[in-house]
């Protein structure tokens, strides 16, 4: 079985529904990625369809552990709506249903958000303040949890889903892996202005986790800001779940994440 994709309507030409801090990351996104129908398997998928405000979705569950095989979309938007629905699309396959309503959008922001520059609003930021171009596709999800639950009923207990490694990482050798990982970590300190001595690799385990260990240099204060960085640019870069960790010195606990 197979979702295909709808002929997409022509965009808005215009980034004007977006603040500046999203510009280049839905520029990346549109530039990358292409609008395509999603191959689920045959006879083992349950199809939900949802409206809202003029978009549609439709999302292909696995009827075995409520896994999400596919999604599509379709209805006029502007460059940035369809960037945002392009990255709900990305992050859904593989994540289950209760994933993608509740995690899906604050990904996408912080996907396509640069942390470089200053925050679009003060205090939290979510995909209600984030841009307006997050307005439709946030009601979008919120009619497709509707149409979900009123056919399997309110999720039960806690969200415990923890997103694999892609099998396109899985494939790659450890040699590979931590030579494509230690050249984003030099990408990244060369951004933020650290040098080796800084902030050093200090280890990437079997699990690819990334301990990295800090030159007396670097203000403690500074740390989890670089930590949080360096994750988020590996994550982004990678598309994996990269965890990142720090090696403190004369520490009973030898790994402490910030």
């Amino acid at each position: 079985m197979s979702i295909s994709a709808p002929s997409p309507a022509e965009d808005v030409i215009t980034l004007d529904d977006a603040s500046p801090e999203f510009h280049e990351g839905i520029e990346r996104v549109l530039r990358d990625t292409g609008r395509q129908g999603a191959v689920v398997p045959e006879n083992s998928v349950a199809v939900f369809e949802a409206r809202s405000d003029g978009l549609m979705i439709k999302v292909a569950v696995q009827t075995e552990g409520d896994l999400i095989a596919g999604v599509v979309y379709d209805g006029k938007t502007s460059r940035a709506e369809r960037a945002v629905l392009e990255q709900l699309s990305t992050f859904a396959n593989g994540a289950t249903v209760r994933e993608f309503v509740e995690h899906s959008l604050t990904f996408v922001v912080e996907h396509l958000r640069n942390p470089a520059m200053p925050r679009p609003v003060d205090g939290i930021l979510s995909p209600r303040n984030a841009s307006p171009c997050f307005q439709r596709p946030r009601l979008l999800i919120k009619a497709f949890r509707a149409a979900y639950l009123s056919q399997h009923g309110d999720f039960v207990g806690d969200n415990i889903f923890d997103r694999p490694y892609s099998k396109r990482w899985l494939a790659m050798s450890s040699p590979e892996k931590q030579s494509r990982l230690e050249t984003l970590i030099q990408a990244f300190r060369e951004q933020v202005g650290l040098v080796e001595a800084e902030m050093a690799v200090f280890e990437i385990d079997q699990y690819d986790r990334v301990v990295v260990i800090f030159g007396p240099e670097v203000g403690v204060w500074d740390k989890p800001t670089h930590l949080l960085g360096l994750e988020r640019w590996l994550r982004r870069q990678t598309g994996e779940r990269i965890e990142v960790f720090v090696e403190i010195a004369k520490d009973s606990n030898r790994i402490r994440r910030l």
